[in-house]
């Protein structure tokens, strides 16, 4: 029998899933000593889906200097590695535009935030000769529709009396009129490759403020109004939806421009990565979330897993730190869901060995269960 240990992402920063892997790894191999077993490439790395690349074919890092969405000067990276014979840059947005860079800002400085960034690292694969660019848009922090993006990559945006709007100031309160020209010659031999991604991980005991109605449909409003504008100028036909979240507002930016807009990170990478092969050729797949629960299907990489599982027929597990009740609409994607019956984590329970035994007890005695049953049926 072999064994696919595939864990997902887990909100608390102080668990990791390299370290579920491989409590779920020793709990099986001391049920079953000659099981086969693989463990997918997992990463915690703060620069996401590119390391996740990096840790499975291979590249280096790229450093540079940039503004991030409250106009800090940061110092980020992005992967430069080969797919397909071609040199290419994968970057990931949650360094320049993530949550985490929310933390402790005013409702005034959301509302001011700029996703400039974003296209400065662009700037500088393109500058490098690169043509070959991914970007993987997480969870972000801006709320300017991916004008600011534009404008590193030489956007003019004017307010309605005719005045350039400045760089560092969230372009879409006063946009009005806006002249992409530049920004089609800078990127007239190069491909964009957008994918989004859902996977959510922030801490929830941080405190942080969020925009209010009134500063959400103004500039819901105005992106309607301006893109409105592109459309007419650049013979587009893009309509951003009111509502659907930053990811996708950013997004549209990069439809202006002609990017490929893919819907799944994770499926992307398990493509050019071979990891779907890897994944197919298992017999039993073994994933792990803090929950089962809509929250965390979001995770990219739980989602894609148990889709594909299900059209292999592959017997697939998820074990979870608590169980909860409201699972029903997830649990055709498992063939079994498995809860350490850990409470909520607190001082006195938030001890690594414990967690470690918890999943290395569960995983030693699912994998002693399905051997019984294989072994029955033989």
């Amino acid at each position: 029998m072999k064994f696919l240990i595939a864990p997902g992402k887990y909100h608390d920063s102080s668990i990791s899933s390299k370290m579920v892997g491989q409590a779920i790894y020793s709990g099986i191999s001391r049920a079953l000593p000659d099981a086969q077993i693989v463990t997918m490439p997992v990463t915690d790395s703060k620069y996401g889906m590119p390391a996740l690349v990096a840790h499975t074919i291979g590249g280096r890092w790229v450093d540079l200097p940039f503004f991030d969405a409250f106009w800090q000067n940061k110092m980020g990276r992005y992967l430069l590695t080969n797919i397909d014979s071609q040199d290419t840059a994968i970057i990931d947005t949650e360094q320049i535009v993530g949550p985490e860079l929310a933390i402790s800002k005013s409702r005034n400085d959301l509302f001011h935030a700029t996703s400039y960034g974003i296209g400065e690292f662009i700037v500088d694969a393109v500058t490098s000769g690169l043509k070959e660019i991914v970007i993987n848009l997480g969870t972000s922090e801006t709320f300017d529709g991916g004008l600011g993006a534009l404008q590193a990559l030489g956007a003019k945006i004017y307010d309605e009396g005719g005045d350039l709007i400045p760089e560092g100031e969230n372009p879409l309160i006063n946009g009005y009129e806006i002249d992409l020209d530049e920004v089609y010659r800078l990127l007239r031999k190069v491909k964009i490759t957008v994918l989004l991604s859902y996977s959510y991980s922030h801490d929830n005991n941080q405190q942080r403020d969020y925009l209010s109605e009134t500063q959400k449909d103004f500039l819901e409003d105005n992106l309607l109004y301006v893109t409105e504008k592109i459309n007419q100028k650049y013979n587009l036909d893009i309509h951003p939806m009111p509502h659907s979240g930053s990811i996708k507002t950013l997004a549209g930016a990069f439809a202006m421009i002609r990017a490929h807009i893919s819907r799944s990170s994770f499926e992307w990478v398990a493509n050019v990565t071979g990891m779907d092969e890897t994944i197919r050729s298992a017999d039993v797949m073994i994933t792990a979330t803090d929950e089962v629960s809509a929250e965390s299907m979001h995770d990219e990489i739980l989602f894609h897993l148990s889709k594909i599982a299900g059209y292999s027929k592959m017997p697939t597990f998820v074990l979870c730190n608590n169980f909860i009740d409201d699972f029903e609409d997830y649990e055709q994607l498992f063939t079994g869901i498995f809860s350490t019956q850990m409470t909520r984590y607190g001082e006195k329970n938030n001890d690594e060995q414990l967690f470690f035994e918890h999943y290395e007890s569960i995983a030693n005695q699912l994998a002693r269960t399905l051997d019984a049953f294989h072994n029955g049926n033989h």
